[in-house]
């Protein structure tokens, strides 16, 4: 049976791996977000205009199938984006946070 060594960790090796661990997570929203705005910036070459604008102007009365899987596609795109956005800034947070005050 394991000592449990790691949970009698000093509190600034604990503060670094938390660090160490968000700094990597960062790594991986920020890669995942680059391939929701490549998909974003995708849809908006084809389409002219972005998302938002198309909201608001909606889809043509003649818009055929693929139009309409486009925009159910850019939508997803758009919210994980939006999602991806949210956690980066959180967890940026914890690494800019100074644990030693």
């Amino acid at each position: 049976m394991p000592d449990h060594a790691a949970v009698k960790l000093p509190t600034t090796d604990w503060e670094r791996i938390v660090r160490l661990g968000t700094e990597r997570h960062l790594e991986e929203l920020e890669a995942e977000l680059q391939v929701a705005r490549q998909h974003i910036a995708a849809f908006e070459r084809k389409y002219g205009l972005t998302f938002a604008r198309l909201q608001q102007v909606g889809l043509p009365d003649d818009a055929g199938l693929e139009a309409h899987e486009d925009y159910v596609a850019w939508s997803s795109w758009e919210g994980r984006a939006a999602e991806l956005k949210s956690k980066l800034e959180e967890l940026q947070a914890i690494v800019e946070y100074d644990y030693a005050s």
